[in-house]
């Protein structure tokens, strides 16, 4: 989601209230423009939570997004993010008191309702049966907006210590000093493009980066668009280098360089479900109610039959984490979601039929069809209301949005009627960090994208769990599902086609040759001693003499 306008006003009049500043009209001209905006609330709120803890701790949490750094490396950032906390209880306390005070007595006297209070009503708890249809049109609470906590992922050594949750760095010239939660030591040498994924991993978009290890039982990786080093103990540098390449230097210790191991996170065939919806080997799914019915597959011997019904649903009872950014699900790099249906959606207004979906608040994934009357405007690009297929994701730096492919026959993007032919059709969504590319796949070729900056990390995983085929029994499928896979990075165009052309022969995605799933993301292909530099080819895996 785009930052709303009145966004920079909003922070900079929230500075003067609870600095104990603000004139009479300073304090009208908030509340006018939070009555104005209801996103607008939820930035004030945040904003004097921020300040609040500011007060009480050396390291304050900063707001989700891109850090650009300035030739020094510190952040560039605006004064009144910068503005000095005090350290007494007193000030914490009135402070936050007169936030909260201050959006209630604006929505109060402006005439608000609570239904409109994104930023308050955000935080009511996950309800276990969403029925909240008006009619056959969904309320506010058909999109979970909570704003759901974010893991942090180290300190950034600036001259102001600050904790950061996921998020990319760009380096522009010397270098900026990053310790992760784990106690390894980051130094990010511009120019260059730097994503702290997580507190025990890196993502090197450009130029290089240097981790020295400070704790022995712990460990740190730095992953490129296909290779990972891994420490074992050590301190090391890794540098992007033209045509694809990289190069690594080890100065104690050793690495152990990985290539990416290009098989799914998870993979339901449904093959081996019986008449009582139980399955042996896809022990993590949870078949809700009698009505999913089992069909043979559309690859394999086994697929799901889903017929509209509100109360039928498979629970994915795997992959969740504790809050936002944990979990097996919680990717950061990149996302494939891939499934073989055969889709008989309506297309009505305000219609939809889920594929996937992991509902973790704004950090929400979804693969659906949709026909809303662009609803919330998530659609990233602006697309004409309409029936269309809907891919969601939380991008750092950019907020949830959806890439809705129209479904009108124009540019190469398939016709509704194509979609409901009753032919069996391959549906891929990926993102793909390193491009920046968000897109959608049908039949073996790309349908409908969109580039973000390169270097926009996921934001995703959480406490929620995944489902296929509905969502909190409001949005069921109608038709088949079949052969469903997640995988935390972006399938290739090659890779998607030839899924598509062993799904047409009847055959699973992956040839039999292949051997099982590996459980193993990573398979090592060279280790590194200390005082040698070794390059490698990320296209092959291989290293280079």
């Amino acid at each position: 989601m785009n930052m709303p306008a009145g966004a920079q006003r909003v922070i900079e009049l929230a500075e003067q209230v609870l600095t104990e500043t603000a004139t009479d009209q300073e304090i009208a001209e908030l509340e006018s423009l939070m009555v104005a905006e209801p996103e607008l609330r939820r930035i004030y709120l945040r904003y004097a939570f921020v300040h609040g803890q500011l007060a009480l701790t050396k390291a304050g949490l900063p707001d989700v997004g891109s850090q650009p750094l300035s030739s020094t490396g510190s952040l560039v950032t605006s004064s009144s993010m910068q503005s000095p906390a005090t350290s007494t209880w007193f000030f914490v306390v009135t402070s936050l008191a007169a936030a909260i005070l201050l959006v209630i007595s604006a929505w109060i006297y402006y005439g608000g309702s609570k239904d409109n209070l994104d930023g308050i009503s955000s935080n009511r708890p996950a309800l276990a049966n969403d029925d909240l249809r008006v009619g056959d049109v969904p309320t506010d609470g058909h999109y979970d907006n909570r704003n759901l906590p974010v893991h942090v992922v180290g300190v950034l050594d600036t001259d102001r210590l600050r904790n950061i949750s996921p998020t990319t760095f760009t380096v522009h010239q010397g270098a900026t000093g990053l310790t992760t939660a784990d106690g390894t030591n980051v130094q990010i040498e511009g120019p260059a493009m730097f994503g702290a994924s997580s507190r025990s991993e890196g993502v090197l978009f450009a130029g290089s980066v240097h981790a020295s290890l400070k704790r022995a039982d712990t460990n740190y990786s730095i992953q490129t668009s296909s290779m990972r080093v891994v420490d074992r103990g050590s301190g090391f540098r890794v540098a992007k280098m033209e045509h694809d390449r990289i190069r690594v230097d080890v100065i104690d210790g050793e690495v152990e360089v990985q290539s990416r191991v290009r098989r799914p996170l998870y993979y339901w065939s449904f093959d081996d479900v019986g008449s009582e919806g139980v399955s042996d080997s896809e022990a993590e799914l949870t078949y809700i109610g009698d009505q999913v019915k089992h069909s043979p597959g559309l690859v394999g011997s086994g697929a799901l039959v889903f017929e509209n019904r509100r109360d039928a649903f498979v629970r994915i009872d795997t992959g969740m984490g504790v809050e936002v950014g944990t979990g097996n699900m919680a990717c950061s790099s990149g996302i494939s979601i891939e499934a073989l249906v055969i889709c008989r959606w309506s297309g009505h207004p305000m219609d939809y039929d889920e594929i996937f979906r992991k509902e973790d608040g704004n950090h929400r994934m979804l693969l659906s069809f949709q026909n809303d009357g662009d609803l919330n405007n998530f659609d990233v690009p602006e697309v004409a209301p309409g029936p269309c297929l809907s891919f969601g994701l939380h991008l750092e730096g950019h907020g949830y949005s959806e890439l809705d492919m129209p479904l009108d026959g124009n540019d190469g993007r398939p016709t509704l009627g194509e979609l409901t032919d009753g032919r069996p059709h391959h549906i891929v969504a990926t993102y793909d960090s390193f491009s920046g590319r968000k897109a959608i796949y049908m039949d073996g070729r790309q349908r409908f994208s969109h580039d973000f900056p390169i270097g926009s990390l996921i934001l995703s995983g959480g406490p929620s769990p995944a489902t296929i085929g509905n969502h909190r029994n409001n949005e069921p499928f109608t038709g088949v599902i079949d052969e469903v896979a997640f995988y935390d990075f972006a399938l290739s165009p090659n890779e998607i086609a030839n899924h598509y052309q062993q799904a047409m022969r009847g055959q699973p995605y992956f040839a039999p040759q292949s051997g099982p799933l590996a459980s193993d993301r990573w398979l090592a292909i060279a280790l590194v001693g200390a005082g040698t530099s070794q390059v490698f080819d990320t296209l092959t895996g291989r290293a280079i003499p």
